[in-house]
């Protein structure tokens, strides 16, 4: 198993087993030294949990990270970004200044995962 597969699998064990006081959303809790990170996980074709908002500031470094059982590509619309998913996980980093909300999906289904919205 990679380093990256590692962290990707212990960062959604601790965050299924937290209690996160109900909150909305959910962030690794493992430092990855972005200012926001996003996990996703895919499992045949469906974001595990549903889709979701997520929000990041404008400037922040955010990460994407998923893992699952997806090959697909992931699309981070506005900033044109792909993630290509190699035995499901991937992951990219990026400096949020486009202010707006954009979609990211599954590129070859076309399946929304998230809406992140920074502001």
């Amino acid at each position: 198993m990679s380093i990256r597969a590692l962290v990707v699998a212990m960062a959604l064990l601790a965050a299924a087993c937290g209690d996160d006081g109900g909150a909305a959303e959910p962030k690794s809790p493992i430092d990855t030294g972005a200012d926001s990170t996003i996990v996703l996980e895919v499992i045949d074709g469906d974001l595990v949990g549903g889709s979701r908002q997520e929000d990041v500031s404008i400037g922040d470094s955010v990460e994407v990270i998923v893992s699952g059982d997806s090959d697909e590509q992931i699309h981070i619309h506005g900033y044109d970004l792909y993630v290509d998913l190699v035995d499901g996980s991937g992951s990219t980093e990026f400096d949020a200044l486009i202010p707006g909300t954009f979609e990211i999906e599954l590129e070859g289904s076309g399946r929304l995962l998230i809406r992140m919205t920074v502001s």
